[in-house]
């Protein structure tokens, strides 16, 4: 038996169509982020002009706005903003599709960017939304066409969702656009409760029942080692799925790793990867740097922001896991309590830059 047999025969006995836990986009079983989301859709239903939807690699921006797109019809996404300005007019198809048959037949595109405005106020006549992913990856350029585009075109808004280095390039580029949003809705980390949820529902999806390999007694581990960002998640998890068809074995559980750990990527940092990180992220690597070690309860002093303490520490907490799981940090425990440093390699990233 060759081992693609053995690995379907594995899935099989384990009632798995296929491996639950690809990377691929699915709005169907988006955990989490309720809030967030809620936050979003208020925005859009007030027409805001400009929002920002913003988190770290992997926290699952994309998946929030297929989901969305899905949803609502007026809801459009450009997958990938163009690089260059002419490309921008390539958008006029995402909205010409609305209108009437012989409309449709007779409109005249703008081959002109200056002309653009005008034209989408022409063609969209009620409130439409323009999600652009991968935002941080547009040239100045682009990101200044788009703005004067919000600020000429009545019912259009536009939701840019990019990486937390996004604010950065608006800062030295474009305050002028940073001005104009309205609104920025991060996206942080899920909980354990929402992490063995994501995982349920995947498996669930590919025709399994429950969290079935794993036992609960994993699901503190998988939590842990991703701070609970769902791209770390599913990578994790495919990672494990595998490791149990290796060694045929009947549950994916704690005694199996403690055999043979999954392998896990080693990230080579630099001052690109602490760019990437969210906000929250980088200023808990500031503070680390200041007086390290921090605990968690000496780091929330630091983050005003949060309803209550409890609900702060346990932000503070999936952010942490996820800084040490990056390899950015190290943890040590003491008594009771859990204390943070610095990765030597994120000491010489600071050092250098």
């Amino acid at each position: 038996m060759d081992e693609i047999e053995k690995y379907q025969k594995w899935l099989d006995k384990q009632n798995l169509r296929r491996n639950p836990f690809t990377l691929e986009i699915n709005p169907s079983i988006i955990v989490g982020y309720k809030e967030q989301i809620t936050k979003l859709l208020k925005n859009i239903n007030q027409q805001q002009k400009i929002i920002l939807l913003t988190g770290a690699t992997g926290s699952g921006k994309t998946s929030i706005v297929s989901y969305l797109t899905l949803t609502n019809k007026d809801y459009r996404v450009l997958n990938k903003p163009p690089r260059e300005v002419s490309k921008l007019l390539n958008i006029s198809s995402y909205f010409i599709k609305d209108l009437p048959f012989l409309a449709k037949i007779f409109v005249r595109k703008p081959k002109k960017i200056d002309d653009f405005p005008d034209f989408l106020n022409k063609i969209i006549k009620k409130p439409k939304v323009l999600f652009i992913d991968e935002s941080h990856e547009a040239s100045i350029e682009v990101l200044e066409w788009l703005r004067i585009i919000s600020d000429q075109v009545q019912n259009l808004t536009i939701v840019f969702s990019a990486l937390p280095v996004f604010n950065e390039i608006l800062s030295k580029n474009l305050e002028t656009l940073k001005k104009r949003i309205i609104e920025t809705v991060e996206l942080e980390a899920l909980t354990k409760e929402e992490v063995e949820k994501l995982i349920r529902k995947r498996i669930e999806t590919a025709g399994g029942t429950d969290i079935k390999p794993f036992t609960y007694n994993i699901i503190e581990y998988i939590y842990s080692r991703t701070g609970g960002f769902p791209r770390a998640v599913v990578i994790l998890c495919n990672n494990l799925i595998n490791l149990g068809a290796e060694n045929e074995a009947e549950r994916v559980d704690m005694n199996l790793i403690s055999k043979k750990p999954p392998i896990e990527r080693e990230k080579k940092l630099n001052i690109e990867n602490l760019k990437d990180l969210s906000s929250k992220q980088r200023k808990i690597i500031n503070l680390i740097a200041e007086s390290e070690p921090l605990t968690p309860n000496k780091l929330i002093n630091y983050f005003p922001d949060y309803p209550s303490e409890k609900h702060g520490l346990r932000a503070i907490n999936n952010l942490l896991r996820r800084l040490v799981k990056e390899g950015y940090i190290e943890r040590e425990r003491k008594g009771k309590s859990y204390y943070y440093k610095l990765n030597p390699s994120t000491r010489t990233v600071l050092v250098r830059s």
